[in-house]
């Protein structure tokens, strides 16, 4: 059989017919959402949302209901943005990319709860790489928000929030948020936090 394809083959090149094939055109990449983290974010915002699914690095804007939102972290695989201050009630976000929009609509419900609840923390990687730096500003940048390395051999904080990872190992964190006692929606925290470093 091998010897037949191979005949036919080369009288085929002798007459000049082609036997490429051409492989079929690939669909572009579009967005994905598995997992929303949190579907009802308080009306200040400031929380952290997780997205998970594909190709989520694709993404350059998200927009909850008419307000963009900031991005901290992205990959292919998951997408953090802070949720932005919104009036209580159903609204929805658009992922923005590649010239194109994907629309979730009413996938979120803005409501408050019952109690103060703990400051969201700033996003926190697991990892850090060596020389590279993520920030930690808070999602209400008028919150005091106070960040302490207390490993300054293996990270660092600048007055700007920002960490650095200087060497490998473990990176611990002091955090500190302080709100006026008057909030209506938060109370402060304090939190300890390990990263790694590699």
């Amino acid at each position: 059989m091998r010897k037949f394809l191979a005949i036919a083959a080369a009288a085929a090149a002798v007459i000049g017919i082609t036997t490429a094939t051409v492989a079929p055109a690939q669909a572009a990449s579009t967005p994905t959402i598995l997992t929303v983290s949190n579907k009802n974010p308080l009306p200040a915002g400031g929380q952290n949302e997780i997205l998970t699914g594909t190709n989520l690095n694709l993404v350059t804007a998200v927009i909850v209901d008419k307000t963009a939102a900031q991005i901290v972290s992205q990959t292919a695989t998951k997408l953090v943005f802070i949720i932005p201050a919104h009036a209580a009630g159903r609204v929805g976000f658009t992922l923005y990319y590649s010239g194109k929009k994907l629309a979730y609509p009413d996938s979120l419900v803005y409501k408050a709860g019952p109690t103060r609840a703990l400051a969201p923390l700033p996003y926190i990687p697991d990892t850090l790489k060596v020389g590279a730096s993520f920030s930690m500003v808070p999602g209400d940048p008028k919150w005091a928000t106070s960040v302490l390395s207390l490993t300054p051999l293996t990270c660092s904080v600048d007055s700007a929030l920002t960490v650095k990872g200087l060497k490998k190992g473990t990176c611990q964190l002091q955090i500190s948020i302080v709100l006026d006692t008057m909030d209506p929606t938060y109370r402060g925290r304090d939190a300890m936090y390990d990263l790694t470093v590699n």
